[in-house]
């Protein structure tokens, strides 16, 4: 019997083409997020050769059904069509303000991230059930990790560090947290 080196890697989309920095209204955040949801990946952004490295030799690529993951996917040249699942999609937070304040989209995700984590939120999916759908994600990509050896997930900085945390709770090693960056890139292995 051949025992293949399993790996996981986890990828941050690229930059989308919806900017984080724009100044909204707290009242208009939802339609904001509407439009970051639906966004692709920036013009003239391309993703590093080590990450495509990390693709061309994955056995198995998977991917967020969001645009920005599915271009993400795109642009780094997959040799085969990802899977494509919505459980490896972004956590839900809370995005419905009444405030009229302005702040940059960021703050507004940051403040939304914030009431989140201490339990606000009932029109979105709790902490508790995020961490839930990391787990399973995370099941989903161990198993297929021990046929394919190496596999990959294009997929968004929230999910990507739950997921994360799970596999080091089950003994994978790599970094307590995974690159955060756009274009991030943070393998784990057995």
């Amino acid at each position: 019997m051949i025992v293949l080196a399993q790996s996981i890697t986890l990828i941050r989309h690229g930059p989308p083409a919806v900017s984080l920095r724009q100044r909204v209204p707290g009242h208009q955040f939802r339609q904001f997020v509407e439009r970051y949801d639906a966004a692709k990946i920036a013009r003239q952004s391309y993703p590093p050769q080590a990450v495509m490295q990390a693709v061309a030799q994955a056995g198995l690529v998977f991917a967020s059904h969001r645009p920005r993951a599915m271009h993400t996917a795109e642009l780094l040249a997959v040799p085969m069509p990802p899977i494509v699942d919505p459980q490896f999609r972004e956590i839900e937070f809370p995005v419905d303000f009444s405030q009229h304040f302005r702040f940059s989209a960021l703050t507004w995700t940051a403040i939304a991230l914030t009431l989140w984590r201490l339990g606000y939120g009932s029109k979105c999916e709790s902490f508790k059930r995020a961490v839930q759908r990391a787990q399973a994600a995370a099941d989903v990509l161990e198993g297929r990790s021990q046929t394919a050896g190496s596999v990959v997930l294009v997929a968004h900085g929230g999910i990507n560090r739950l997921i994360a945390r799970e596999l080091r709770r089950r003994g994978w090693r790599g970094p307590r947290s995974p690159h955060s960056r756009h274009w991030g890139c943070t393998t784990y292995c057995r």
